[in-house]
């Protein structure tokens, strides 16, 4: 039993309740037992909140190292066992994942880094590819679409840097998972920059087919309910 995990999820089953009106999975089918990495796009804030109650296993997610200072909830994400990404020191974040794979934990990353808003996905970090090669264990892309009119944009100023982040608030989110990604054992060789980018760019190309494909599905929940 995760004690702080709970917690941290009892906090956000409760941020769902209030400013989410209903959560829609496809492909929850895909999801293989055992460690795992996690691959999804970042549109908004909100988008990890919902991994934790369709993933049975404990999730840990790389988050910038910002947000453990932020009061409270960085104390909560470092005793629920959350690995901080520091400007600069991504490997060592990296190594922490590898060490949670390979005990057979499940790791959830944004290769975007960053917040993508409701533009195209970003260039992605090759960190996950990485992973995947030296622990053996599969990536699962996850596509997450939440229509514009049910995001608020909040900007704020946290340790001298400003930020903005899009919050969902109400609406419906729609999650798509694809299959698992498997890489080849003989691919464990294959470490160079120019292979790691290959099998990123490959893997972020899924991803924003799965999150096409979350949209169009919302279309269609919502042109069953117009009739």
């Amino acid at each position: 039993m995760d004690v702080w995990y709970d917690v941290a999820k009892t906090m956000i089953r409760t941020y769902i309740a209030f400013f989410m009106d209903a959560i829609h999975v496809y492909g929850k089918e895909n999801l293989p037992p055992g460690p795992k990495i996690i691959v999804a796009n970042h549109p908004h804030v909100t988008d990890g909140f919902i991994l934790p109650f369709i993933i049975p296993e404990k999730i840990h997610f790389l988050i910038q190292e910002e947000v453990f200072r932020v009061p409270f909830i960085g104390r909560l994400l470092a005793l629920a066992d959350q690995i901080p990404v520091a400007f600069g020191k991504g490997k060592e974040a990296l190594e922490t994942a590898r060490r949670k794979l390979i005990s057979g934990h499940v790791v959830a990353i944004f290769p975007e880094g960053r917040l993508s808003g409701a533009k195209e996905i970003r260039r992605a970090g090759t960190g996950a590819a990485l992973l995947a090669l030296e622990t053996g264990v599969p990536l699962v892309p996850v596509g997450f679409y939440v229509p514009q009119e049910f995001v608020r944009t909040f900007r704020s100023r946290i340790f001298n840097r400003d930020s903005v982040g899009g919050w969902q608030w109400g609406g419906q989110c729609i999650v798509r998972i694809g299959e698992p990604w498997q890489l080849a054992i003989s691919a464990r060789t294959e470490r160079g920059y120019r292979y790691l980018r290959e099998v990123t760019d490959r893997c972020m190309v899924s991803i924003q087919e799965l999150a096409q494909q979350a949209a169009a599905s919302f279309h269609q929940i919502s042109s069953r309910v117009q009739k």
